[in-house]
């Protein structure tokens, strides 16, 4: 038996020596390391970096006297910066450095009171904001309804949004805004509907009503558009040419379910119940239709299209089940006496033996779908797609004391003392294989996915 030794004592100088590290690097980091490097910017007159460094040190340590006295120092002087700069462009009335100048100085109130420091904010000066705020509105508000009678929508609603910023309730500032917002893009969407390009429609009124739903008529026309737009597909005919009894109804389903989860606003499916109730009313069956069949289907479903699919392959494989021994570590502990007398303990591992089992299954799948227009008989588009589903376990087994057993390590001999987590991971891994139905419903979602991306790439086209 090989055994492996690793002490675990210590000198008393080296574990000394160890903890003034971590002090000295803690302290570095602490909450009076900053008020140290707040206290040298202060001196050398960096007001603004020093407020940064006191305020990082009070919120590492909220109690720290020297940190709050600090921040609400430098606070102080910081907020006296902005208002000297509000009072200034107040001055040479440049209103909107003013405004600026005015909000910075609130912000840095509101954050140093969120840790408990308060500063002496001018109050007073707060008549002459809200005068130079009221100047500002006005002439802001003149020029967004100039901007909006020129019809220059997108900067008349930079205007109205700064606008509303400052005041929510200007005058009809909300309003003209929606103006400014909705008008271009109810344009943009009738333009758009009279030439059919029902997509480009679309966007705009469904972007338009999604903000004020009265807007003109713009509901109505996106309802309008949806129903001329529609292009409606009915999936017929699957066929299972698998070993898989009644796969053909699964994947139906799938792709069923797959299609009316779609996000392309035309696309509408016949559900099966509707299709076969439809088909059962006009005695037509799934089979023996004659030659002009799919235009008589899609006639009586009022659908554009059909889906038509045939499962060629559907392959399960599966491995045994495999076993090996495998070498690892264990831990155990031997108790020393050092040359000055002191018990300490040694650490040692002995080589043990473990198991290890792994497993693979997989389910390959090929289908071939046609894409039918009702209206001319003609296949829109043919593929022949494929999918693959898979699993595999691996996990190990050890009889011994798990919590003193490790892995050996890749190169080399000994155990690997940085691998717990893979030997934990291994050790409660999952041990059963996903089975043959489990997977070939992993594959069908994947041929239903790969059929729905093909559908809505054709709808691209057919509806514009």
């Amino acid at each position: 038996m090989k055994l492996f030794r690793i002490p675990t004592f210590r000198p008393p100088t080296l574990i000394l020596f160890t903890i003034l590290i971590l002090a000295s690097l803690q302290a570095c980091n602490g909450s009076k390391a900053f008020v140290k490097r707040g206290a040298k910017m202060e001196k050398a007159g960096f007001s603004d970096q020093a407020a940064d460094l006191y305020y990082t040190a009070v919120v590492k340590k909220p109690t720290n006297p020297d940190a709050l006295a600090g921040l609400k120092r430098t606070g102080q002087i910081v907020l006296g910066k902005h208002i000297a700069t509000f009072d200034e462009s107040v001055a040479y009335n440049l209103r909107e450095s003013a405004l600026e100048a005015w909000h910075d100085a609130e912000a840095w109130d509101e954050k140093l009171e969120g840790v408990g420091v308060d500063l002496a904010f001018p109050e007073a000066k707060r008549v002459t904001y809200d005068m130079v705020k009221n100047a500002h509105l006005d002439e802001s508000y003149r020029e967004a309804n100039i901007l909006l009678e020129k019809e220059m929508f997108d900067e008349a609603l930079k205007e109205f949004d700064a606008i509303l910023l400052l005041n929510p309730n200007y005058q009809d500032a909300p309003e003209r805004r929606n103006v400014a917002f909705c008008e271009p893009r109810f344009r943009i969407g009738v333009h758009a509907q009279e030439r059919e390009r029902f997509r480009e429609a679309h966007a705009a009124f469904d972007e338009l009503v999604s903000t004020d739903s009265d807007y003109k008529d713009a509901a109505q026309r996106l309802s309008d558009i949806l129903e001329a737009g529609q292009y409606t597909v009915a999936l017929v005919d699957f066929k299972n040419g698998s070993s898989q009894l009644n796969l053909e109804i699964k994947i139906q389903s799938m792709v069923e379910q797959a299609l009316m989860n779609s996000k392309d606003p035309f696309l509408k499916v016949v559900d099966r119940e509707s299709l076969a109730l439809i088909l059962q009313e006009q005695t037509l069956g799934m089979n023996g239709l004659t030659s002009g069949g799919d235009v008589e289907i899609g006639n009586m479903l009022g659908a554009k299209a059909l889906l038509k699919a045939t499962i060629t392959t559907c392959d399960h494989r599966q491995t045994g089940m495999t076993s090996s021994y495998q070498t690892g570590y264990e831990q155990f502990k031997v108790e020393r006496v050092n040359e000055k007398g002191k018990k300490y303990f040694e650490t040692k591992y002995r080589q043990v033996q473990y198991r290890e089992f792994t497993q693979e299954a997989s389910v390959d799948m090929t289908c071939t779908f046609k894409f039918i227009s009702t209206t001319t008989g003609e296949v829109i588009s043919s593929n022949t797609i494929s999918s693959h589903a898979s699993d595999n376990i691996r996990y190990i087994t050890y009889g011994g004391n798990q919590a003193k057993f490790y892995l050996a390590r890749q190169f080399g001999n000994g155990p690997d003392l940085t691998g717990r987590k893979k030997r934990d991971r291994l050790l409660s891994s999952r041990q059963a294989i996903r089975s043959a139905e489990a997977l070939t419903v992993d594959a069908g979602l994947d041929l239903a996915s790969q059929i729905q991306s093909s559908i809505e790439q054709e709808l691209l086209t057919l509806v514009p």
